[in-house]
């Protein structure tokens, strides 16, 4: 059986570009995220991860002390592999997907939202293990 843990909301309703609340992911294999668009969201999402002992600042530049990446989800309607340099990107009208990030190995989860030009974005994420 699955342990899983509680919800934890990364971005909540965001209408900026800008980071969310980090998770320490320490102990869990995968993450699923809902993605959720408002009010005909125009905008890109990018997923990050790090290895640090300590939460990176994932809005700041990475470097030798702030070490984090983007890192890739899958959709999981249609399987398919989103980039993580790359992001997933609405252009008008509202999305509702869910994703799974393969977060093993990883300390700290986040997601960034690095274009806006109208609307808004909710993602939830929810941790497993194998256990």
């Amino acid at each position: 059986m699955k342990r899983t843990s509680q919800e934890y909301t990364i971005l909540n309703a965001k209408a900026t570009t800008g980071t969310g609340i980090s998770i320490f992911i320490q102990d869990f294999r995968n993450a699923v995220l809902s993605f959720g668009t408002a009010t005909s969201a125009n905008l890109t999402v990018k997923f990050q991860g790090s290895i640090q002992d300590t939460a990176p600042d994932f809005s700041a530049a990475q470097s030798v002390s702030n070490q984090w990446d983007y890192i890739e989800v899958v959709d999981l309607q249609s399987g398919a592999a989103i980039d993580g340099d790359t992001g997933v990107a609405v252009a008008g009208t509202d999305d509702f997907r869910i994703f799974e990030a393969n977060i093993n190995g990883l300390k700290w989860l986040n997601a960034t939202v690095t274009a806006r030009s109208a609307g808004s974005v909710t993602i939830k994420a929810r941790l497993f293990d194998n256990q």
